[in-house]
């Protein structure tokens, strides 16, 4: 079993603290550093728009300054993660975006508007005029039934109409579900987190079913984009750890392996155009992902702080 050194750790954080965002900084401080939820937070908060919603490239992929549900959904993930209570500014700000961009004509979010057409961007997001969506919403539950879970977490600001609208058309779409798109399974997994047990078990249950559909457990593949174990099963309380407890050691062996000189990991995937933009992007992505890796790795008890 490989941990990564103490030596590797220090330079995973050297490279955070020379070239990654404040966030990133302020993210690592918190989890390894006793740094305060109010430095995340206040570095989070700079991303935050007069109408409430996250843009300003908090998604590094699209460099978007307006506001957009998909951002906002990133900014969720760090405040549900730190449990920041419903009655902070910044989480009241970001509901009332919420609520205020849902398209009920539609039934889901305009993950992105159209405006990142004008702006740098991966191709994945590029807003087709004649589909009225990017890409990534060919699979409904990408980010409708992530943002449900955190309408659901902080649902006393949430009208309990929309909550439990939206709760039920996630769940008959689950239900429904044929196709497991890697990123809307993910948007489940997060879902599950805030809905009632049987819900949960049913959301759960469904991925067990087709698990081995959805991870790639094939070493050679790891290099590529793809879902790899490490990114489904974040830690051993996962309820897909136990399946996939053999691919996970090996996975997280090969994560290991793939620290750079520099200290960092890098992303698996590329834009093919903006080709400046994207040497930047890569760079805030290197950062991100470095952390997050280093959280993982500690999780698992790989890790030598």
């Amino acid at each position: 079993m490989n941990v990564l050194s103490h030596e590797q750790f220090e330079k995973a954080k050297t490279f955070v603290y020379e070239k990654g965002r404040p966030l990133d900084r302020a993210w690592l401080a918190y989890h390894f550093e006793n740094g305060s939820k109010e430095n995340v937070l206040r570095e989070l908060e700079k991303y935050q728009n007069q109408d409430g919603g996250f843009g300003n490239k908090l998604e590094p992929d699209f460099f978007l300054v307006e506001s957009s549900p998909m951002a906002t959904s990133v900014a969720f993930q760090y405040l549900t993660a730190m449990m920041i209570p419903s009655h902070h500014p910044i989480v009241q700000k970001g509901m009332a975006y919420l609520i205020d961009s849902y398209d009920d004509k539609r039934g889901r979010w305009t993950s992105i508007p159209q405006a990142v057409n004008d702006v740098p961007h991966a191709p994945w997001w590029h807003f087709d005029e004649v589909e009225g969506r990017v890409p990534v919403e060919k699979y409904w539950g990408n980010p409708v039934a992530e943002l449900t879970g955190y309408l659901r977490y902080y649902a006393d600001l949430v009208p309990q109409q929309l909550v439990q609208q939206l709760t039920e058309r996630c769940l008959q779409h689950f239900s429904d579900m044929t196709v497991f798109e890697m990123h809307e399974v993910l948007c489940y997994v997060s879902l599950a987190n805030h809905v009632d047990t049987d819900d949960r078990h049913m959301i759960i249950g469904k991925i067990h079913d087709h698990l081995f559909e959805l991870v790639e457990a094939d070493s050679d593949k790891w290099d590529g984009y793809g879902m790899p174990p490490q990114t489904l099963v974040h830690s051993p309380q996962s309820p897909f750890f136990e399946p996939l407890a053999e691919s996970i050691d090996q996975n997280l062996d090969y994560v290991i392996t793939q620290q750079i000189e520099q200290g960092s990991w890098e992303p698996t995937w590329a834009w093919g155009q903006y080709e400046q933009d994207w040497l930047q992007a890569k760079e805030w992505w290197r950062s991100r992902i470095t952390v997050d890796t280093l959280i993982q790795l500690h999780r698992f008890g790989r890790l030598h702080v």
